[in-house]
């Protein structure tokens, strides 16, 4: 640390001709940035009136709406997306479960679906292929007889579809969602 001198002067000005003058030592002015160890020491103060610390440690699930940050979205994350944005459900459902079909009997590979499936439907798409029997064989695969349709709610598809295994019949189910501006299956369920 620096120190400069001010002359301290004692009595009036112009009171006489032989003024005393002492020296204080004062500290320097900083020329550079504080070092990090050394802002741990000391703490900002506040600049105006209305200046008020944030409550950090008040920031929980239960804290007030306004309280809480907000992240700026993840631009990567998973879009949903609403039905004025999604091709026409019924092409889809189609070609999906008649690439199911393939999958199970083994005549196509799950991850060709990985794009149009979440994680844990191909999961179980890749572990059960080849070996669900109920949607027959490599030799006697089934056959799609009827896929029906429903919207309960936007960008939200449920598709029922009856396949024909031989002469018996099947049930087929699918939960379609729009995410990242196309339809994807996030539930299978095999009947």
């Amino acid at each position: 640390m620096t120190m400069s001198a001010a002359p301290v002067q004692s009595g009036r000005e112009g009171s006489g001709p032989a003024i005393a003058r002492r020296f204080q030592a004062r500290p320097a002015p900083r020329r550079e940035p504080p070092f990090d160890d050394e802002l741990a020491a000391r703490r900002l103060s506040l600049v105006g009136p209305l200046d008020q610390p944030l409550p950090f440690d008040a920031m929980g699930p239960n804290a007030p709406s306004a309280m809480r940050l907000r992240a700026a979205p993840d631009p990567f994350a998973v879009r949903p997306t609403g039905r004025h944005e999604l091709p026409e459900p019924a092409a889809f459902a189609r070609r999906l479960v008649i690439g199911v079909i393939e999958t199970a009997t083994g005549r196509r590979s799950a991850s060709q679906l990985r794009h149009h499936t979440s994680p844990t439907v191909q999961a179980g798409l890749a572990r059960d292929a080849g070996r669900i029997s109920r949607l027959g064989s490599a030799h006697r695969p089934a056959t799609l007889h009827s896929v029906h349709i429903s919207e309960p709610a936007d960008g939200v598809a449920e598709v029922a579809a009856v396949l024909r295994v031989g002469d018996r019949f099947r049930a087929l189910a699918l939960r379609l969602e729009g995410l990242d501006g196309r339809w994807r299956c996030v539930r299978l369920q095999i009947g």
